[in-house]
């Protein structure tokens, strides 16, 4: 009787090892396998997170802001009041721009200016850009030109050019223009008197009038100074 409930002792102790052990094995073999597909898992999604395209939003934010082009200059909305030296230049500057306003007249004095300004806003001529070139024929008061330019305070900037010309003036005018310029934001100096320096073949022998190669180099002087 003792041996037969011994036997059942050891019977079930057996049976207990038995299950433990095979249960042990079943997880062993089969953990690998689930933290290599939980690993694969993990690895995909990096991947797609990583490589997936940003979201349409994002996109389009980085292109809300667009690139303004300035538009090539035709010549519309530009005025020139000069005297014989811009008449000289002034089929060049209709090469390049086309559509500008160029009124010169031999002999004009700056202190013609205002008159002239006057006529061609009643035209309908006088344009947003306006390039004064004067001061070839003689000096002029300061206030002969602070009066021109407080009357163009309205335009979009005005260009006033410095003179080169053999004269006794010549510094006088260059020194009032420099002056009196500066006390507008909208009006800018074009040095003219800078810019030829050491360019003697571009004049004629009155050291005044331009050649064709010089009224070229001027006009492209202006046009530079409008962008």
């Amino acid at each position: 009787m003792k041996k037969r409930k011994v036997w059942k002792i050891w019977m079930i102790v057996i049976l207990i090892f038995v299950g433990g052990y095979l249960g042990l094995s079943v997880q062993t073999s089969e953990t690998p396998d689930k933290v290599e597909v939980k690993g694969q898992q993990s690895e995909s999604h990096q991947y797609d997170t990583l490589h997936s395209p940003p979201p349409q939003n994002s996109v389009m934010n980085s292109n809300e802001t667009e690139i303004k082009k300035t538009e090539p200059l035709d010549g519309e909305g530009i005025t020139v009041i000069g005297d014989s030296v811009i008449m000289g230049v002034e089929p060049y500057l209709k090469e390049k721009l086309p559509k500008i306003t160029v009124d010169g007249k031999v002999g004009r004095q700056m202190s013609h200016a205002k008159e002239v300004v006057n006529e061609l806003e009643k035209q309908g001529k006088l344009g947003d850009y306006i390039i004064i070139e004067l001061g070839t024929n003689g000096t002029f008061k300061q206030d002969h030109l602070r009066n021109l330019l407080t009357s163009l305070s309205d335009a979009e900037k005005v260009l006033v050019v410095t003179t080169r010309v053999p004269k006794g003036w010549q510094d006088t005018v260059n020194s009032t223009i420099k002056e009196v310029v500066s006390e507008f934001s909208n009006a800018k100096v074009v040095d003219w008197y800078a810019a030829s320096e050491g360019k003697g073949d571009y004049f004629y022998k009155d050291g005044v009038h331009l050649k064709p190669d010089g009224s070229r180099y001027y006009a492209s002087l202006l046009i530079e100074a409008l962008q």
